[in-house]
């Protein structure tokens, strides 16, 4: 930990030398917090983080888009976008690359098999997946637009849960940003569980929510349930934080590549939609 801590305080150096203190005072916290220096605060009971806190940025599950001009606009922008990215994927995502969850995050659900839940990524924990750009360009186009919306090891995909189908209960990696589902294609009897809410999908509509709080999901149709899934930041950040984050997280994917894990995790990394 004393080697993570020291690269740490070395990015940090230009921003402090720069930036008023008090501008950085939740950043220095989340520093003290993620390195076991700061206990962990109490938490509501369904919010779990599994790899990363960031302090002040609320205590709830669900967002509302138009409660914030950031995912205002990124919604409206999706919702015109909706009929495309149907069309492309009913057209062309059997040309791209599959992958089944349990590639995704070993071991976590090993009962759920390819058809019943399985991703086609453009981009996954920041890398492009070429391929799929290729099989579906004006998707790809669109995501290119939306980059300064991503949170660091952004995530950009077509999520499909086949028929009669229960994803279970399960909480993921960090609050500094939301997850946005954007529905496609919704059968009837799907729905999705976070903290003690449940919402349904309604196709154009764009939902956003902070998965370190338990999720679950379930299609009991006899059809495929599909959404365009994206992470994006936390509207609670600021410009200034983001920004500092974003370096940092360049700094911590060293040690993750590694093997850490967060001061109070026991189950280590975890990445789910």
């Amino acid at each position: 930990m004393n080697d993570v801590i020291a690269a740490l305080d070395a990015a940090m150096v230009p921003f402090r030398s720069s930036h008023d203190r008090n501008a950085l005072a939740r950043v220095e916290e989340t520093l003290l917090i993620n390195t076991g220096r700061k206990p962990l605060p109490s938490l509501p009971e369904r919010q779990r983080p599994s790899l990363f806190y960031f302090p002040g940025l609320g205590t709830k599950g669900w967002y509302e888009g138009e409660a914030y001009a950031q995912t205002r606009e990124f919604a409206r922008v999706l919702r015109e976008a909706t009929p495309m990215l149907r069309e492309e994927f009913l057209a062309h995502s059997h040309k791209g690359e599959v992958m089944a969850y349990e590639q995704q995050v070993p071991g976590r659900f090993p009962t759920l098999k390819t058809q019943d839940w399985h991703s086609i990524f453009l981009l996954k924990d920041g890398l492009t997946n070429e391929t799929n750009c290729a099989a579906c360009p004006r998707s790809a186009a669109l995501m290119e637009q939306l980059v300064p919306h991503f949170s660091p090891g952004g995530a950009f995909f077509f999520s499909v849960v086949g028929p009669k189908t229960r994803i279970p209960l399960h909480h993921d990696t960090m609050n500094l940003k939301l997850t946005c589902h954007l529905p496609l294609i919704v059968p009837p009897d799907c729905a999705i569980r976070v903290d003690d809410e449940v919402r349904e999908w309604v196709e154009g509509e764009s939902l956003f929510f902070d998965d370190t709080f338990s999720h679950e999901v379930w299609n009991n149709s006899d059809k495929p349930r599909v959404c365009l899934l994206v992470d994006i930041w936390h509207p609670g950040l600021t410009a200034l934080e983001r920004q500092v984050i974003s370096e940092l997280g360049r700094v911590m994917a060293q040690f993750m590549d590694r093997g850490y894990t967060a001061p109070w995790s026991t189950n280590g990394r975890s990445i789910e939609h």
